[in-house]
């Protein structure tokens, strides 16, 4: 009997021994690929991609990560779609939800950025001089948004739309890159700049060329929270590296993280990402960041009610679903 029990143990051993072997080999196998790209526009919403790459969490993991800029969101979802990139550090969440409702599943959401209507992600600016005080008196005017975007161009129209105003016959929407707002805005070529996210409120108003007329118009219209900002993965780069996939959101989720509890210390790696200098860096308000499986309730149904109003406008013809487009693992 004791013989038995004895050869019982040993087996029983050898089992847990080739198991652990067996998980801890799989654990640790090599990365599909090394080298990932990753695309981003000059806005706070890349704060996670930039604390990472400058913290040397890429590297330190075995990445070689190619962040790659871009002027307009439209690019970036050209990119991702033509595999030209395997990432999107949190930008254009509706962009991207209605290229995905045109060809499915070819992009999933593993994150999300945006403001509350305590702290915005974005303003409604005019000059600093300027008489505008509502509104109303945008009628007649010259209004910038964000070039090459129909994320920004059906936001603005919704919100002009709750005001009041009709975006095709009473105002003139001129799309500019970012980088080229202020500038136009200061040469009186727009009146406002509708929707402008941070930086740029911070920028204009410390530069004395803007100031803010409405706090946070998509918070307070469209959603609350407004999640504007996605991290995007291109799916087809998931199954063939799915390996090399988790590694990059689980980096890119550890310094979200960072973000949350230390955000003071954290908002310094936006230099170089975005045009901010070092005074300016210490003003903005930071952008709130959570990753897929974070999200509550409250922020499902807030995305999803950002999304309807592009079924509600027929860019789509049927409304985009949420949970379909979710990254969480």
């Amino acid at each position: 009997m004791n013989k038995k029990i004895g050869w019982v143990v040993v087996v029983v051993v050898v089992l847990i021994v080739l198991g652990f072997w067996y998980n801890n080999s799989r654990n640790n196998q090599p990365l599909e690929t090394t080298k990932v790209k990753i695309a981003y526009l000059s806005v706070v919403n890349t704060l996670p991609m930039a604390l990472a790459i400058e913290k040397g969490y890429f590297k330190d993991a075995g990445l070689d990560v190619e962040a790659i800029k871009f002027e307009a969101p439209n690019q970036i979802v050209d990119a991702i779609m033509q595999d030209k990139i395997d990432f999107i550090a949190s930008a254009v969440t509706a962009v991207g939800a209605i290229a995905d409702s045109k060809n499915p599943g070819k992009m999933k959401i593993f994150s999300v950025s945006g403001g509350t209507s305590d702290v915005p992600n974005e303003d409604l600016l005019v000059a600093a001089s300027s008489t505008i005080s509502s509104y109303k008196d945008l009628k007649g005017k010259k209004i910038a948004i964000m070039a090459g975007s129909i994320q920004w161009k059906i936001a603005a129209k919704d919100i002009l739309a709750k005001n009041g105003l009709d975006m095709d016959k009473d105002v003139t929407i001129v799309e500019l890159a970012n980088g080229l707002q202020l500038q136009a805005l200061a040469t009186k070529q727009v009146d406002a700049l509708l929707l402008a996210l941070e930086p740029l409120p911070t920028i204009g108003v410390s530069s004395g060329v803007a100031r803010i007329l409405v706090k946070g118009p998509a918070e307070n219209l469209i959603a609350d929270p407004f999640y504007p900002g996605a991290g995007w993965v291109n799916t087809n780069f998931a199954k063939e590296n799915p390996r090399t996939t988790k590694l990059v959101i689980s980096i890119l989720d550890k310094a979200t993280k960072e973000i949350v509890n230390n955000p003071e210390a954290s908002r310094a790696y936006l230099k170089g990402y975005t045009t901010l200098t070092d005074e300016l860096i210490s003003k903005v308000p930071l952008t709130i960041f959570k990753s897929c499986e974070d999200l509550t309730v409250k922020d499902k149904v807030a995305l999803q009610d950002f999304l309807d109003i592009y079924t509600t406008y027929k860019v789509v013809d049927s409304k985009i679903n949420l949970e379909n487009l979710l990254y969480c693992k």
